[in-house]
């Protein structure tokens, strides 16, 4: 019941969160379930919770998803995904950790240096799909990875929220038939889940009226600060395992 009561109010503080900021609240519900629950069980059900705390904040920011990225991009996820369940092993990579770490510094630097990475081509969507795709099989929470390339400045603060959450949500929805071929089964978890679920559903909407209060240029120094924040962390958290 403690395990029960502590990830339902981590799940509704997380997809605050992310309604606010669009991301971090995923990779920090992950490190916490990751402490309170059996290894084999976290990469699964964290997709579950994932899935529906994107699929609600992308309906909550429906009118502001860019469709067209999002087209490009979920054929590379699949493409990504069935390329994981082809190569998965109970051992984790966690080298990919800190490489993703060190890939998100070295971009917010590159970007600000040069003006094509704030408006990528449409194109460079679906190979970014498609390394999504397979990381989300390894490493659970692929939300960082993904976040640097919604960091547009032809989208709106609710734009990289949506769109970003779209995405998200195609890729946590594909993971729960590749789990299952892979012999998870759950049911037995499925308490747990409708707490969870039921938790990032009310967060969302909790921060959706929190990100009417912070204004685009705020929205974007809290967004990069917070991916260098978790950058840091990605590229450390082998040392604190």
């Amino acid at each position: 019941m403690g395990t029960l009561i502590a990830l339902g109010v981590a799940a509704l503080l997380t997809a605050a969160i992310s309604a606010i900021l669009g991301m971090g609240g995923g990779i920090t519900l992950l490190g916490l379930m990751t402490i309170l629950l059996v290894p084999r069980d976290v990469v699964p059900l964290h997709g579950v919770v994932q899935m529906c705390s994107n699929l609600t904040r992308t309906i909550a920011f429906l009118k502001h998803v860019q469709w067209r990225f999002f087209a490009v991009y979920a054929p590379g996820s699949v493409a990504g995904i069935l390329i994981a369940r082809a190569l998965w092993s109970d051992e984790k990579m966690s080298w990919f950790k800190p490489a993703i770490g060190v890939f998100i510094l070295a971009f917010l630097l590159w970007r600000r240096r040069s003006k094509k990475l704030r408006n990528l081509p449409l194109y460079v969507y679906a190979p970014v799909g498609l390394g999504v795709g397979f990381l989300t099989i390894f490493v659970g929470a692929t939300g960082p990875f993904l976040a640097p390339f919604m960091l547009r400045d032809d989208f709106e603060k609710e734009s990289v929220i949506a769109t970003k959450a779209a995405c998200q949500m195609w890729l946590h929805l594909l993971k729960i038939p590749a789990f299952l071929s892979l012999g998870f089964d759950y049911r037995p978890h499925a308490p747990l889940l409708a707490v969870l679920v039921l938790a990032v559903i009310i967060g969302t909407y909790v921060g959706k009226t929190l990100l009417s209060r912070i204004s685009p240029e705020r929205f974007n120094i809290l967004f990069q600060g917070l991916l260098v924040v978790i950058a840091l962390y990605l590229i450390v958290s082998p040392l604190l395992q």
